[in-house]
Protein backbone atom coordinates (compact mmCIF):
# COMPACT_ATOMS: atom_id res chain seq x y z
CA UNK A 1 0.00 0.00 0.00
CA UNK A 2 1.99 3.44 -0.98
CA UNK A 3 0.24 6.33 1.55
CA UNK A 4 -0.27 9.70 0.48
CA UNK A 5 -2.60 11.43 3.20
CA UNK A 6 0.29 11.31 5.72
CA UNK A 7 2.51 12.98 3.35
CA UNK A 8 0.03 15.41 2.40
CA UNK A 9 -0.58 16.78 5.63
CA UNK A 10 3.41 16.77 6.60
CA UNK A 11 3.61 19.15 3.14
CA UNK A 12 0.69 21.41 4.73
CA UNK A 13 1.80 21.48 8.25
CA UNK A 14 5.43 22.56 6.97
CA UNK A 15 4.06 25.07 4.73
CA UNK A 16 1.93 26.57 7.77
CA UNK A 17 4.89 26.67 9.88
CA UNK A 18 3.33 24.52 12.18
CA UNK A 19 5.73 22.88 14.88
CA UNK A 20 5.49 18.67 14.65
CA UNK A 21 7.31 15.59 14.82
CA UNK A 22 7.22 12.97 11.98
CA UNK A 23 8.12 9.26 12.72
CA UNK A 24 8.84 6.51 10.33
CA UNK A 25 7.86 3.22 11.99
CA UNK A 26 7.84 0.93 8.59
CA UNK A 27 9.91 -1.82 9.63
CA UNK A 28 11.21 -4.83 6.68
CA UNK A 29 9.10 -7.84 7.48
CA UNK A 30 11.67 -10.97 7.29
CA UNK A 31 13.28 -9.14 4.59
CA UNK A 32 10.13 -10.06 2.52
CA UNK A 33 7.99 -7.30 3.08
CA UNK A 34 7.72 -3.81 4.16
CA UNK A 35 5.39 -2.98 6.70
CA UNK A 36 4.61 0.86 6.55
CA UNK A 37 3.36 2.96 9.28
CA UNK A 38 3.78 6.63 9.88
CA UNK A 39 2.76 8.86 12.48
CA UNK A 40 2.88 12.79 13.14
CA UNK A 41 2.62 14.21 16.77
CA UNK A 42 2.42 18.14 17.30
CA UNK A 43 2.74 19.17 20.17
CA UNK A 44 1.34 21.35 22.85
CA UNK A 45 2.59 23.81 25.91
CA UNK A 46 1.82 21.95 29.16
CA UNK A 47 0.73 18.46 27.15
CA UNK A 48 2.95 15.90 25.40
CA UNK A 49 0.66 16.57 22.12
CA UNK A 50 -2.59 17.97 21.01
CA UNK A 51 -2.90 15.29 18.30
CA UNK A 52 -1.09 12.37 17.03
CA UNK A 53 -2.00 11.35 13.21
CA UNK A 54 -1.29 7.54 12.27
CA UNK A 55 -1.38 6.00 8.84
CA UNK A 56 -0.14 2.70 8.01
CA UNK A 57 -1.46 -0.80 8.68
CA UNK A 58 -4.01 -1.83 11.01
CA UNK A 59 -5.13 1.87 11.37
CA UNK A 60 -8.62 3.18 10.94
CA UNK A 61 -8.90 4.14 7.19
CA UNK A 62 -4.66 3.15 6.33
CA UNK A 63 -6.39 0.55 3.89
CA UNK A 64 -8.16 3.62 1.88
CA UNK A 65 -5.57 6.19 2.34
CA UNK A 66 -6.80 8.04 4.65
CA UNK A 67 -5.82 8.76 8.38
CA UNK A 68 -6.35 8.08 12.01
CA UNK A 69 -6.49 10.47 14.47
CA UNK A 70 -5.91 11.00 18.76
CA UNK A 71 -6.73 13.95 19.80
CA UNK A 72 -9.03 16.80 18.72
CA UNK A 73 -11.98 14.28 18.43
CA UNK A 74 -15.11 16.25 18.03
CA UNK A 75 -17.66 15.98 21.10
CA UNK A 76 -19.98 12.99 18.79
CA UNK A 77 -16.81 11.36 17.88
CA UNK A 78 -15.52 10.75 21.88
CA UNK A 79 -18.68 9.04 22.36
CA UNK A 80 -17.48 6.61 19.88
CA UNK A 81 -13.92 5.97 21.44
CA UNK A 82 -10.31 7.98 22.09
CA UNK A 83 -9.34 7.50 18.23
CA UNK A 84 -11.09 8.48 14.65
CA UNK A 85 -10.43 6.99 11.72
CA UNK A 86 -11.33 7.57 7.54
CA UNK A 87 -10.12 11.52 7.70
CA UNK A 88 -8.17 12.84 4.94
CA UNK A 89 -5.39 15.37 5.58
CA UNK A 90 -7.32 18.44 4.47
CA UNK A 91 -9.99 17.43 7.62
CA UNK A 92 -6.94 16.77 10.15
CA UNK A 93 -5.19 19.75 8.71
CA UNK A 94 -8.29 22.23 9.19
CA UNK A 95 -8.62 20.72 13.15
CA UNK A 96 -4.93 21.61 13.79
CA UNK A 97 -5.24 25.27 12.40
CA UNK A 98 -8.58 25.54 14.63
CA UNK A 99 -7.14 24.12 17.60
CA UNK A 100 -4.44 27.35 17.06
CA UNK A 101 -7.21 29.72 15.75
CA UNK A 102 -6.15 30.13 12.46
CA UNK A 103 -7.31 29.93 9.61
CA UNK A 104 -6.64 27.35 6.38
CA UNK A 105 -7.59 29.88 3.49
Amino acid sequence: MVYTEIFKLKAMLENAKVEFEFIDRSVDVKLVSLISSYQISVPNIGESQIISVNQGNGTYGGDEDLLEIFGLLTPEETKQGDVCGYLTAQNVFERIMAHYGRTTE
